[in-house]
């Protein structure tokens, strides 16, 4: 799952934009292909659908519709920033079999020329944002891509982030999500039982051409990778009733409220002023045995916000320390704990890894984040494991509201890259 040189070697370009993209794809090489940030400067990194804050990126092949970009850098100084995109196969390794010239029409790279200053805030920022496919770059094919966007002037990578690419096919996914069917876990966890119509789009070899990943929420340390129905005939492939198909059902976010500095909402228990402005929230006890609570949620999500005065809170939303601690009686040694969310990226490192405070009993972490409204749980991750366990405080819970996307992906044999030719989001709620 690494960028790759060659991706990069873009044979169009004029001399100089060669040399540039090289040096960055030379510093590159060795960067995972995941939503990461590398520049200390840079805050609020989003990715989504033009026109819904929440939505995911995903956008159709050849239609009208855009990913916007966006993210803020509190660096004074405006920089030349660019990006170019990356291929990525469906377990989001680059795809190495082909070069940028096939799965890009037009310019290889782009600038960043969107930007403003913020205003009226405490920490001064300049928002940047840019919108993709643009008229001189476009994509050719459908499946995963990566934003790699960098500083013109220094070739550094400054950050990179997923978005996808769907194609209009007729395959279908359908399905809902049901209590699992094991008798020893049925009442923690959900199983995704549902199909894939092909509806005339000829797949040769099912279990090779055919991938499918299953997400739940936007999580991506418990993704599930499937290449094998159960059943498949008739045009429709069959993955409902297999047990191994499950996830824990979790509880529901935990949520705070910092649309306002002013007043603090329900789950704050102070705010202040010292260098910046620091919220802390109240203290989060775990809810491993209580009983399970439905309250709505954003399943991970958040949305920016600054309610008091603002008429555009891209730059009139300010930040704040957000101070979080959560009663541990003693130091976990089988782990670490982090806090898990679009707000960490959803990645569990050394940014969302929580430390042990002695003197308080508990895990504390600080975030740097700007005003909205946020969600996010506690997961426990143990040494030598990838996966995060949300169990251990959070609980689990087979009725849990959440999310599901299948992501149907075809590689043809005698290709060199997974197309993404279906997508369909599943709610435990709508069944």
């Amino acid at each position: 799952m690494k960028i790759s040189l060659s991706t990069l070697f873009l044979p169009r370009f004029s001399g100089l934009s060669i040399i540039v993209l090289l040096s960055v794809a030379g510093f590159a090489a060795e960067l995972p292909n995941d939503n990461f940030c590398y520049s200390s400067s840079i805050k609020t990194i989003q990715v989504f659908k033009e026109g819904f804050e929440m939505s995911p990126p995903i956008i159709q092949l050849n239609s009208t519709e855009r990913v916007l970009l966006s993210f803020d850098d509190l660096d004074p100084d405006i920089k030349p920033y660019r990006y170019t995109i990356i291929h990525c196969e469906s377990d989001w390794s680059t795809s190495s079999g082909i070069s940028a010239s096939d799965f890009i029409s037009g310019n290889r790279e782009e600038n960043i020329d969107q930007y403003t200053y913020s205003f009226n805030t405490t920490v001064k920022y300049i928002h940047y944002k840019a919108v993709f496919p643009v008229d001189n770059m476009k994509p050719k094919i459908s499946g995963n891509y990566l934003f790699l966007v960098y500083e013109d002037d220094t070739s550094r990578v400054a950050f990179t982030a997923r978005f996808m690419v769907v194609e209009s096919s007729p395959v279908v996914a359908a399905g809902k999500v049901v209590q699992g069917t094991r008798m020893a876990d049925r009442n923690a966890v959900q199983q995704v039982d549902f199909t894939v119509k092909l509806n005339g789009f000829q797949v040769y070899d099912v279990n090779r051409e055919i991938r499918i990943i299953l997400q739940q929420n936007g999580r991506l340390d418990n993704i599930l990778k499937l290449s094998k129905p159960r059943f498949s005939g008739s045009g429709e492939l069959d993955y409902r009733y297999d047990e191994s198909i499950s996830f824990t059902g979790g509880n529901q976010f935990r949520n705070f409220d910092i649309k306002s500095l002013v007043v603090p909402s329900e789950r704050i228990v102070k705010m202040n002023y010292d260098t910046a402005n620091q919220v802390y929230l109240l203290p989060d006890q775990p809810r491993t045995f209580k009983q399970y609570v439905f309250e709505k949620d954003l399943n991970g999500k958040y949305f920016i916000k600054n309610e008091e005065y603002a008429d555009n809170s891209s730059i009139e939303a300010d930040y704040a320390w957000v101070h979080f601690f959560m009663p541990y009686p003693v130091l976990n040694s089988s782990g670490d704990f982090f806090v898990l969310g679009a707000l960490t990226n959803w990645q569990m490192n050394f940014k969302s890894r929580m430390k042990f405070n002695f003197d308080r009993k508990g895990y504390e972490i600080n975030l740097f984040l700007k005003q909205g409204y946020y969600n996010y749980i506690y997961v426990l991750k143990e040494k030598g494991k990838t996966t995060g366990d949300e169990t251990v405080i959070e609980g689990s819970h087979w009725d849990t509201e959440n999310d599901y996307t299948i992501y149907v992906y075809f590689h043809e044999t005698g290709s060199f890259y997974d197309r993404l030719v279906a997508v369909n989001f599943l709610n435990t709620l709508q069944q």
